[in-house]
């Protein structure tokens, strides 16, 4: 069956929602947006949304990086980096 096809049965099987984005592996809660290329420099823009409350993270990666597991493992790093910084935001002020 075409990608292309009417029939519904490949969008519910597929892990990407309706804007495009797609759950991060590890990370209950935490979406990848739709990547962005910047051609001039050869990087991927890379954002990750929490859906309980929209916080954002964006962060580049070389175009070198792009296989699902590398990048993966990248954003559990960040998304642990930046739940660490909030909670210690939160204690000192």
């Amino acid at each position: 069956m075409p990608i292309d096809d009417p029939d519904p049965t490949y969008r519910e099987a597929s892990p990407i929602d309706a804007r495009g984005r797609v759950p991060v592996a590890g990370a209950d809660g935490w979406r990848y947006e739709p990547f962005e290329h910047d051609e001039a420099h050869n990087l991927h823009r890379i954002t990750l949304v929490r859906e309980e409350d929209g916080e954002e993270v964006v962060f580049t990666m070389p175009d070198f990086v792009e296989q699902g597991d590398e990048l993966g493992e990248i954003a559990l790093l960040v998304i642990r980096a930046r739940e660490r910084w909030r909670e210690l935001k939160g204690v000192g002020g």
